[in-house]
């Protein structure tokens, strides 16, 4: 029998260590007893990382390959040490391998009383969750006035301690045989057949069905239809491979999916239970797949992209474009990022198909004010641009134009005062104008660029995400951010780029102080080593990483802790500590973006309806509507914070129509689900989100003669489409959430990483939310695709050319 004893304490000389050194040697003819030492593990900290190095690993190994364990503890302030606390944390982190092991306690003290108070205590610990380990009950062993208990050869004094001490290892080892005999797996036995369940997703509740042989697991088929394509498919095809290989219900969640992934989990569970099987035995089954440490893993290649979005993905494929070779790396199991979480609409100036469509209700008011603003108060690099700027507009309306205007300079000015923000602090800021110039300038070709890969967009409409401000968006066939990312990935893998998933970057990897490649960790824990001439971050903002908002926040009044956000949790941050660790500069840190219409539960963009803002209408919880719906993002986000942050659009059946990525399928479903309200009448609707009817239809009959005359005397909304007027209606639950982070990395208008005397830091650059200085204060909606695509092309091209020169 292999019996390990862990030496509880990181002291050089202490009792403790010399009681475990005696059983060694004195009960060696009853079990083989291995010592093991804590005293060289790191303290506790939650790192995955720490928790997979090598004396962590090894240990946890060998708590797993032995037939039964022995912790001795010294007693501090009535409690364990400080080193075993934090040893029996790294234990229960992220592996388990105390989980069922029997576990025998014995102590020493100073004290008379023999560490009783430190012993009480570890059970509490052993016997905790998350630890789970199975300790003979009773037969305690204190040592008392430990100085004096021991010989100078190190063996125990007095005979009566020893006979007990063997007496109750004795009883140890006679309770390893018996809880040996428990954890002999129990055997399930199911009722054959095809089980339906629904399981708990991101987006509500889907199907699955489960087949079962007499003994086993055979199939789970799931019907992914109501998930958000792309972010969830490494869920749907993972978790079920790990299920059905190890036969078991013990599985990791996939990092960024856990909802989904428990959903599946659960909905399994649920299956087993209803073919007459139990699911708490399959999830106490070991998992599959432990960890190992092997050697780290060497690739070559030319460019090294971090960032599996639309941005590293329109880097690679520019690269690729180039005839160089290229390695994406994604922290995620899956890509996308953020990009596949979007809409759609791409921002582009494009007056020439712009020009095919009707101009509506209230969009020459807007072009007239343009032409009255103050020319004071346009920063002097926008000067020219400006002026410009309205002898198009006034050449358009002298002429009696009645289709939608549009034209590069304007999307460049709406950026530019669509950005210009001052924050708490009294500071100014406004987009950096050759970046802005080179969005807008850029942004057509980027559309060509992305038809030329593979995504095709739909030239019978022109969109408005929220916040757009004009109507300009380009929005792809297929459905939201998808589209994009499906097509960036085909083109990738087609031209031999490869794509490495599940591979956070821990560092750059810097040679004579260049920067030439990165290192990485994959999902075996294994270093991974990727030499480059030229690293690309493409890794997003830090919108899923609330502490760090926090830390920078300059510009709203208060962040909360449980802030929901509707950036993939992958955003937080890893681009931009990277770019500093070797000096990088940022800016606009302190600037963030809240999405005024987000899922008040999960931060989702597009549960309910969600159309464009010429035909919602928000109210408050009175019912009432309290801001201009076409104003922009930040606007919206205060007006309703301060109307106490829940509010509703109201949509009718015609309306519906004109709502992104939804199908009336999916409308039944969250109507049934309690997310979306639908009512036939305008009172019945009002009862649903608890408003007054009377104060409800008041305010919509006052919207719908403003849409008719296409001006709106109480908030100056000036654009309108549909009104609110047939049957069936619908109110949808919203909340600003965290959506988009303005700071980053300072770049140049070729995507080189600026440190902080302006200087290039050689071979490294930055494209997309990773980077800072377009957008400013505030984002216009549809911006951040022109953004990502744009600057990573320019990314591309840029490493690839100087790799060349």
């Amino acid at each position: 029998m292999k019996i390990l004893g862990i030496i509880g304490t990181n002291a050089k000389e202490s009792a403790t260590r010399s009681l475990l050194q005696f059983m060694q040697k004195n009960f060696s003819d009853l079990a083989e007893i291995e010592l093991a030492e804590i005293k060289n593990l790191p303290l506790f900290n939650e790192s995955v990382t720490e928790s997979s190095s090598q004396p962590i690993q090894e240990l946890g190994k060998k708590i797993m390959a032995a037939d039964g364990i022995i912790i001795s503890t010294s007693e501090h302030n009535r409690s364990v040490s400080s080193a075993l606390k934090s040893f029996l944390e790294w234990m229960s982190f992220k592996d388990h391998p105390f989980d069922s092991k029997p576990v025998m306690v014995v102590g020493t003290s100073i004290t008379r009383q023999g560490s009783a108070s430190a012993q009480l205590h570890l059970r509490q610990i052993l016997d905790a969750p998350g630890v789970n380990a199975i300790v003979l009950p009773g037969n305690e062993f204190l040592l008392g006035d430990s100085i004096n208990a021991f010989d100078d050869q190190g063996k125990i004094k007095n005979q009566q301690t020893i006979d007990f001490l063997k007496t109750c290892f004795k009883n140890f080892l006679r309770f390893v045989k018996v809880a040996d005999a428990l954890s002999v797996p129990e055997e399930v036995h199911f009722e054959p057949g095809k089980y339906q369940v629904s399981a708990a997703g991101h987006n509500g509740k889907f199907p699955m069905t489960v087949t079962m042989s007499e003994n086993r697991i055979e199939k789970i088929e799931i019907d992914t239809q109501g998930e958000t394509q792309g972010i969830a498919d490494t869920v749907f095809q993972r978790i079920p491979d790990q299920i059905i290989s190890g036969q078991t219900l013990n599985v990791d969640v996939v990092s960024g999916a856990s909802i989904t992934s428990h959903g599946v989990i659960d909905g399994v569970a649920t299956a087993v239970d209803l073919a007459g099987g139990d699911a708490n035995t399959l999830k106490k089954r070991p998992k599959v797949n432990p960890a190992t440490v092997q050697a780290p893993r060497e690739l070559t290649t030319d460019v090294v992209v971090v960032g599996g979005g639309g941005a590293g993905l329109t880097a690679a494929a520019s690269v690729l474009k180039l005839g160089k070779q290229v390695i994406v790396v994604e922290k995620f199991p899956s890509i996308g990022g953020n990009t596949i979480r979007t809409g759609g609409p791409m921002n582009a100036a494009d007056p020439k198909w712009q020009n095919t469509f009707d101009a509506l209700p209230g969009e020459a008011a807007t072009l007239k004010e343009v032409l009255q603003q103050d020319e004071s108060q346009i920063d002097p690099e926008y000067l020219a641009d400006f002026k410009e700027l309205k002898r198009q507009i006034k050449d358009y309306l002298e002429n009696g134009k009645d289709y939608l205007f549009d034209s590069t300079l304007w999307h460049r000015i709406q950026t530019y005062l669509g950005g210009k923000r001052t924050d708490l602090k009294g500071h100014e800021i406004h987009g950096q104008y050759d970046l802005v110039k080179v969005l807008t300038d850029k942004a057509l070709e980027s559309v060509k660029w992305l038809e030329d890969i593979g995504v095709e967009f739909d030239p019978n409409e022109v969109s408005m995400p929220v916040g757009a401000k004009w109507r300009r968006g380009h929005k792809p066939l297929k459905s939201q951010g998808f589209a994009y990312i499906s097509a960036l990935q085909s083109f990738v893998n087609n031209q031999g780029g490869q794509i490495l998933t599940d591979l956070p970057v821990k560092e750059l990897l810097l040679v004579d102080g260049k920067v030439k490649g990165v290192v990485a960790i994959d999902a075996q824990q294994r270093q991974v080593i990727i030499h480059a001439k030229s690293v690309i971050l493409a890794s997003g903002g830090f919108g899923a990483n609330t502490k760090m908002v926090q830390k920078y926040n300059t510009y709203w009044t208060k962040i909360d802790d449980q802030i929901a956000t509707s950036n993939s949790p992958a955003i937080t941050g890893d681009g931009i500590k990277l770019g500093q660790s070797v000096g990088a500069d940022l800016v606009g840190m302190g600037f963030t973006q809240m999405m005024p219409v987000s899922d008040p539960v999960t931060g989702e963009l597009f549960t309910g309806l969600q159309v464009p803002p010429a035909n919602y209408v928000m109210v408050n919880q009175q019912g009432k509507r309290f801001v201009d719906e076409y104003e922009s993002r930040d606007v919206l986000t205060q007006a309703a914070i301060d109307n106490g942050s829940l509010f509703y659009l109201i949509a009718d059946d015609q309306i519906k129509a004109t709502a992104y990525n939804t199908s009336q399928e999916k409308i039944d479903a969250q109507v049934e689900a309690g997310t979306l309200y639908r009512a036939d009448t305008l009172a019945d609707l009002a009862r649903q989100i608890k408003v007054d009817p009377a104060v409800l239809e008041e305010t919509i009959k006052k919207y719908n003669s403003y849409a008719e005359a296409g001006h709106d005397p109480e908030f100056g909304k000036e654009v309108f489409d549909l009104k609110v007027e047939q049957a069936p209606f619908y109110a949808t639950p919203r909340k600003p959430a965290m959506h988009h982070t303005m700071g980053g990395l300072k770049i140049d208008t070729q995507t080189h990483v600026l440190d902080q005397k302006g200087q290039v830091i050689a071979n490294l650059y930055a494209a997309g939310e990773v980077a800072g200085g377009i957008h400013a204060g505030n984002r216009l909606g549809g911006n951040s695709l022109a953004d990502i695509f744009t600057f990573g092309r320019i990314a591309g091209k840029a490493a690839v050319k100087e790799i060349t020169e």
